[in-house]
């Protein structure tokens, strides 16, 4: 019954039992054994009474065991003064237990009491508590009973499993603390205060086997109810530091701002209004969950599948909220010396599994950066053979410069000498031929120097706009051989690239489509779902197609079977390869070719 544990029939040497009897419970009144003895004891309150409504009183517990026998009682004190009597005599006292706010002094402590239950077989503890800092009563923490031997093994598997947990954690906050400093990464500095964070709240690591004896409870009190407001906070800030691009920032910041002034409440505010402030941080955390729990949703919904990073970021999350959840419906009842035994362990599984995202996605990072360098080395180099190229086409300029010069001044010879005969005609003709294959000359390199200028700018390029333009400057084109032009593409990512060069690469292939198409179609389609990480683009004619002869060749630069230039599909394929993609014919027979080239796109990890 309530007040009363009968272990007379119970096997205490087989393990460790913890105590769930109600206590019985006398507010507002300091009894001891001789009140009790005597009668001198109220009444004791009901079972629907709360310790929270009074801010001192006496808890009492008879045990019924066995005559001459020894154990072992061990159990956090009560909140937050309390002093201990076994059979009448006082066996511990933490802080000053008081009827008064005057001479009461708060201190929470790890008690471990030795009973014996002598010639009659019972025991009496009882607890008095004092509670003047707090609207919480004296609550009875977890209470744990066996004989002397097992408890001390208990305590020491404990004190081993909080030691390493916590003090893992505590190595864990300064490996990534570096880490931040090492690779300025935000999102290591939210691990590292997550850590720390936990290791703190286990008060068996605390409390015991952290703080000085001589501790201040106002300062540890304070620290304590720090380190439960922001242990969400910090699980908020991992989320939104990993799904960086997901939500917006300034919704980060106003959260931030909050826990700074929620931080320096608990700093100065009375300790009655700590948990206050505390309990009304958790409800301005949820909107910003919701918020970043939104944006997480959208970002899957976007990507359209989940990568190794992904899953093992659900995955951790999904062991944290399971401990918190167990930790928050099990304290009570845990037959752990540790106040908060469970959250400790499911915070290692979920740092490890999100450091181990983390890295892996900052090497997926470092490849990327790997291949933007290499595309930046390609950059230099086509660079390096345009200006060589260059070169030599103004070389080729001063043939059809010097031929006009030369007839324009015979020309003009013979007007002035009033001389004009049958060779004048032909003089001019030829002038005109020579103008035009330069103007050809001069288009061409500008094309070719354009789309291969010395500093190339990549930037976020919307497909759809991109096609839009595509289609503006390809229909007048096309109207020469009375070609149709449709563009298809189904909604796709961005891509990562420069605008005109793209442009470039798709009026080179229009034209060259248009050229070998009479009375067809050119159509132009974009898909992101046939590569992971690119943007595939085709450019398909219904024309003659291109003879297994030409094939090997038509990306050569200069070579032409049609008396042009032969620089089109060379500047293709080169700009194409400064995107990090590649370009090829896909198929070509004699109902028509299709050029297909892709572009990375542009929110790769």
């Amino acid at each position: 019954m309530d007040g009363v544990l009968d272990i007379r029939e119970t096997d205490l040497s087989a393990g460790v039992y913890n105590i769930r009897n109600n206590w019985d419970f006398y507010p507002a009144a300091l009894y001891t054994s001789e009140d009790f003895a005597s009668g001198a004891a109220g009444e004791k309150a009901a079972d629907d009474v709360s310790t929270s409504d009074f801010s001192y009183g006496t808890h009492r517990l008879r045990i019924l065991a066995q005559p001459n026998q020894y154990y072992t009682l061990c159990s956090f004190s009560l909140d937050y003064a309390s002093r201990v009597f076994v059979n009448g005599s006082e066996v511990a006292v933490f802080g000053q237990v008081a009827e008064d706010a005057v001479d009461f002094v708060p201190r929470v402590g790890y008690m471990t009491i030795p009973l014996y239950s002598g010639e009659t077989g019972e025991m009496e503890i009882i607890y008095h508590y004092g509670n003047f800092v707090h609207d919480s009563g004296g609550y009875i923490q977890p209470t744990y009973l066996s004989t002397p031997q097992n408890m001390e093994e208990f305590k020491s598997s404990n004190d081993l499993v909080s030691l390493s947990v916590s003090g893992g954690l505590l190595l864990l906050t300064f490996y990534f603390l570096l880490s931040a400093a090492l690779r300025r990464k935000v999102v290591f500095l939210y691990l590292a205060l997550l850590c720390m964070l936990v290791a703190l709240r286990d008060q068996n690591f605390f409390v015991i086997h952290l703080l000085p004896t001589d501790y201040s409870w106002f300062i540890a009190y304070r620290i304590l109810i720090l380190d439960i407001m922001l242990l969400p906070a910090s699980i908020l800030l991992l989320l939104k530091g990993i799904y960086v691009r997901a939500t917006k920032n300034w919704p980060l910041y106003l959260y931030l701002g909050v826990a700074a002034v929620a931080t320096v409440l608990l700093a100065f505010l009375p300790t009655r209004d700590l948990v206050t402030v505390s309990t009304t941080f958790y409800y301005v955390s949820i909107p910003y969950l919701l918020y970043l729990v939104y944006g997480v949703v959208r970002y899957y919904i976007r990507q359209g599948k989940l990568d190794v990073t992904d899953v093992l970021v659900l995955f951790g999350y999904a062991v944290l909220l399971g401990t918190l959840v167990y930790e928050a419906l099990l304290t009570r009842q845990s037959a752990a010396v540790t106040r908060y035994g469970a959250t400790g362990y499911g915070t290692l599984c979920f740092i490890l599994l999100n450091a181990a995202a983390i890295h892996f996605q900052l090497q997926q990072r470092e490849v990327a950066l790997v291949e933007s360098r290499s595309r930046n080395e390609m950059l230099e180099r086509m660079n390096r053979l345009n200006m060589e190229f260059l070169n030599k086409v103004a070389h080729e300029l001063k043939t059809p410069l010097t031929v006009i010069s030369g007839y324009a001044q015979l020309t003009g010879m013979q007007l002035a000498g009033n001389s004009v005969n049958d060779e004048t005609p032909a003089n001019l003709k030829t002038i005109q031929q020579e103008a035009k294959r330069l103007a050809d000359l001069v288009t061409k390199l500008m094309e070719y120097s354009y789309s291969r200028k010395q500093e190339v700018t990549l930037d976020r390029i919307s497909v759809s706009q991109l096609l839009q333009n595509v289609q503006a400057v390809a229909a007048p084109m096309c109207m020469k051989n009375c070609n149709q032009v449709q563009i298809i593409h189904t909604p796709c990512a961005d891509i990562h690239g420069n605008f005109e060069m793209l442009l470039q690469i798709f009026i080179n292939l229009i034209v060259n489509a248009s050229k070998h198409t009479h009375d067809g179609s050119i159509v132009i389609s974009a898909s992101d779902s046939e590569e992971e990480r690119f943007v595939r683009f085709r450019v398909e004619d219904t024309g003659s197609g291109i003879s297994p002869q030409v094939m090997p060749h038509i990306f050569e630069q200069g070579y032409s079977t049609g008396g042009s230039s032969g620089l089109g599909l060379s500047i293709c394929q080169e700009a194409v390869e400064a995107h990090g993609g590649r370009i090829w014919v896909e198929r070509t027979d004699e109902t028509g070719t299709v050029f297909a080239f892709t572009v990375l796109k542009e929110d790769l990890p």
